[in-house]
């Protein structure tokens, strides 16, 4: 009866420590941040590999289907490109230096996190571009000109952007964000 108590509570331990150091693992392979930006962090260049399983388990944890190897990359930002966190009573201006891919969308987010519920977005449909491509957005709970995404209200505030891979470095990030006034 000691044995099987022993054999017992050898294998609970053991899946326990497996448990929480797959977590750790998943949690490791989370964000990076992208080159040449404070703000855009996205998930590891694991996402383009098969064989990566903590990086796509992320987000199967938060209940999401992780994207397409490849074919889809997600960043995330949730801090100005001067590293201040960001504010939903505060007026910011997303710019791209280049024009950015076929498909693109670009939400605002009451959460720090991709899987928050989804609140305001727009899309590469949806936006007016400049004659040389790029794109400028004003990000704001009032109305602005041109084109405006409503931020949501909430203690936090992100934005997650996604695009279509087409040959570009998906390294690079998507927008410059810079924070105008606050209220």
């Amino acid at each position: 009866m000691q044995r099987f108590i022993w054999a017992s509570t050898y294998i609970v331990g053991g899946l326990a420590a497996g448990c929480f150091s797959a977590i750790l693992m998943i949690q490791q392979s989370a964000d990076q941040l992208l080159s040449g930006s404070g703000a855009w962090s996205m998930r590891k260049a694991g996402l383009g590999a098969r064989t990566d399983v903590y990086a796509r388990s992320h987000d199967l944890l938060a209940g999401r289907l992780p994207p397409p190897p490849g074919q889809i990359s997600e960043a995330i930002a949730s801090s100005d490109d001067e590293g201040e966190a960001l504010s939903p009573r505060c007026t910011y201006r997303l710019s791209s230096a280049e024009p950015l891919p076929e498909w693109w969308s670009l939400s605002a987010i009451a959460g720090r996190t991709a899987d928050a519920a989804l609140q305001a977005s727009m899309h590469s449909g949806s936006v007016l571009a400049a004659a040389d491509g790029s794109i400028t957005i004003t990000a704001s709970s009032l109305p602005a000109p041109g084109n405006w995404l409503k931020l949501p209200q909430g203690p936090h505030l992100s934005f997650v952007y996604w695009a279509l891979q087409d040959g570009r470095d998906a390294n690079q990030p998507p927008f410059t964000l810079t924070r105008e006034s606050c209220s």
